[in-house]
This record gives C-alpha cells, sequence and structure tokens, in this order.
C-alpha cells in the first residue's frame, strides 16, 4: 500500500514520513483484511468452504496480498 496523497510505501506508520497524511484509515483497512485473512484461513479448517471464500474476497478486497491471493485461490478451488 501507498501513502494516498504522496505514493510513499506505506510503512505500517500512522503518519506518512513524506508528507505527514494521516495514514490510520489505511491502518484500519489492513487490520480488517488481516481479520478476514485468519477468518478464511479458519474456515478452510473448519471445511465451511462458501465462508471461506467470503472471507479471502473480502480480505483482497480491503487489501490484496500474496497470502490472500493465496486463500482466495484455494477457497475458490474447493468452494466450486
Amino acid at each position: 500500500m501507498r501513502c494516498p496523497t504522496c505514493g510513499t510505501a506505506w510503512r505500517e506508520q500512522p503518519e506518512c514520513p513524506r508528507c505527514g497524511s494521516d495514514l490510520a484509515p489505511l491502518m484500519r483497512l489492513s487490520a480488517e483484511a488481516w481479520r478476514h485473512r485468519i477468518a478464511a484461513a479458519d474456515s478452510l479448517a473448519g471445511e465451511r468452504w462458501s465462508e471461506a471464500l467470503h472471507h479471502a474476497r473480502e480480505a483482497n478486497r480491503l487489501q490484496r496480498t500474496e497470502t490472500g491471493d493465496g486463500l482466495l485461490l484455494l477457497a475458490l478451488l474447493l468452494a466450486g
């Protein structure tokens, strides 16, 4: 993720070190995406495929990551 104001790579800090923009909203989105990735993994472990797919999609909608991509692919394959 990048600062929406100046484009500097986000370093998981609440303020952009370059321009001083408030990045707390990005931190909230990142945390919410992480919660969805955890829920997707738990759903996969519990063989709840459609639930896993929902959480994987939500995670990637909020913040796309390699882990999220992998969870989404697996959930898509298992949910049919």
